[in-house]
């Protein structure tokens, strides 16, 4: 039997289509891989000789895609993970060859690629750290035999290589011949898009993954389906601005939803604040910002910041104007930009393509780190001049193409969910906050807007809340929506209170 597609992948190089073995790279470039493996053990990649079929990757496909692939291709009798795994993808898939899966009795709409529309239930793997969802057109049971699975996760090094080839020269193939199987489709979670301006979405949230759900129910409810030149369908959002106010504060809770581990976490900071290229690829953000361009921006910026008064030079540019247009694989972090204000530093970072879903928090999990390594770094200056100790402030993405991939729905979807679950918890508007009094004599609403440090910015006067409103308004008292909601209503009880010639206390009902 040889190795056919079940499901269309990407990231997926085919090297003996009558191989037995596949290697998983998780989110390791799988050309790197390959690449190494010739380095060190030629003879593992022999298409003529070596039984292994194919090196695949999980970025860009993901494990619903890979599962449906080994059940059509039952001659796979082994499946070796190795390369970084910054989503809990080697854990999810062991687990569901060990029959670890979960019916979770609630169901999700389908569609399916002839049209028809499915309620399927869905199905969750319980990792160590965050669960993986998918549907239920599959499970471990409908395997007649399960290929071996083999955990070398990590960096691809020499020892790595050998371990591979161990398992080869000790590999004893399934002495069952298995008849291919009927492919397991892969619907489409049906989604209910509305028609909203792309251009000017914006959010602010406490923390990274605060924002993070948050981005998630937009892209999901107000994406415009898009299909680019390379076959892709995305839901994109254009130019979307991001705001957390705490970036730094990465709670186990955090971790849990991410899926990273503080090792895992660690690592992914120090990588991003690397020199060094990693795993052969063409870029990686650290060797951009801190070798590239022959000046370490990172150093240079804490340099600039340690120094008294204000300074907007600590920017700069990851995109090479010569080689990067045409360059298959492009950075997508194109600019940072550190800013000193009220003791703090913060960082404002533009991407010109964002994977909603996957990328998205990760990414902003390593730019924290580059605010605590300035901050760090420009406090322990010989030549600071700046008398405060500066300490981690906000951070700023803008996205110029957030979007999302059709295939993280399941995983979306689940987390939307589970949010949306939570009690509504009203944020302090950055606008400041409001007091609310009545004149009965004079026959007037009063409002007071002060700042979040209680400084009186304005008082507002009239006799109805729609008058009083369009001030507010025109005078941008308010940012957050839910604030403007809480005004009205307050607004309409301090009117009726007028009107009845009863007493109003704010936040409290009206007596009977």
């Amino acid at each position: 039997m040889f190795f056919d597609l079940a499901i269309e992948a990407k990231n997926l190089i085919v090297l003996n289509p009558a191989g037995t073995i596949a290697l998983c790279s998780l989110w390791t470039p799988v050309e790197y891989l390959k690449r190494r493996i010739e380095e060190l053990r030629p003879e593992l990649v022999d298409m003529a000789k070596s039984p292994l079929a194919l090196i695949g990757g999980l970025y860009g496909g993901g494990l619903n895609v890979m599962i449906r692939n080994i059940h059509y291709n039952p001659q796979i009798d082994t499946v070796i993970l190795c390369g970084k795994d910054f989503s809990g993808a080697s854990d999810h898939l062991k687990l569901f060859f060990q029959g670890q899966v979960k019916l979770t009795g609630k169901s999700q709409t389908y569609i399916f690629a002839d049209g028809h529309v499915e309620e399927l239930e869905k199905l969750i793997i319980e990792g160590p750290g965050a669960s993986y969802t998918m549907d239920s057109l599959l499970l471990p049971e409908m395997f007649k035999e399960k290929p071996k699975v083999f955990d070398l996760t990590g960096a691809i090094t020499p020892e790595v290589i050998s371990e591979i080839s161990a398992i080869f020269n000790s590999y004893q193939p399934r002495t069952i011949a298995l008849a291919r199987p009927a492919a397991i489709p892969l619907p489409k979670p049906k989604v209910d898009n509305f028609p909203a301006d792309t251009f000017s979405q914006a959010v602010t949230g406490e923390t990274i993954t605060e924002a993070w759900a948050e981005i998630l129910t937009r892209l999901h409810r107000f994406g415009l389906p898009v299909r680019f030149r390379n076959g892709k369908e995305r839901l994109e959002l254009m130019n979307f601005k991001a705001v957390i106010e705490n970036p730094t504060l990465i709670t186990a809770e955090d971790r849990a939803l991410l899926n990273l581990s503080e090792e895992k976490l660690d690592q992914y900071s120090a990588q991003l604040l690397s020199p060094e290229l990693d795993h052969g690829l063409p870029y990686t953000y650290g060797n951009r910002l801190r070798r590239y361009f022959k000046v370490d921006v990172l150093d240079w910026a804490a340099q600039d910041l340690a120094k008294a008064g204000d300074s907007r030079h600590a920017f700069a540019t990851l995109w090479d104007n010569q080689n990067d247009p045409d360059g298959h694989d492009s950075p997508c972090l194109v600019s940072i930009f550190f800013r000193k204000a009220l003791d703090k530093v913060h960082l404002t970072a533009q991407f010109r393509s964002h994977n909603g879903a996957r990328a998205w928090p990760i990414n902003c999990v390593g730019l924290q780190g580059l605010i605590k390594r300035v901050c760090q770094e420009a406090n322990a200056s010989k030549d600071r001049t700046e008398i405060n100790e500066l300490s981690p402030g906000r951070l700023t993405v803008f996205s110029m193409s957030l979007s999302l991939d059709p295939a993280d729905l399941p995983q979306v979807l689940s987390i939307i969910e589970a949010r949306q679950t939570r009690p509504f918890k009203m944020k302090n508007d950055p606008n400041g906050f409001f007091k609310i009094t009545v004149d009965h004599e004079n026959k007037l609403i009063n409002v007071f807007h002060y700042s979040p440090t209680s400084e009186l910015l304005g008082e507002y006067s009239g006799k109805t809340p729609s008058e009083i409103g369009w001030s507010l308004a025109k005078n941008k008292a308010f940012s957050d929506p839910y604030h403007a909601l809480y005004l009205g209503g307050q607004l309409e009880r301090a009117w009726r209170c007028l009107h009845l010639g009863r007493p109003y206390h704010q936040d409290k009902s009206l007596p009977d």
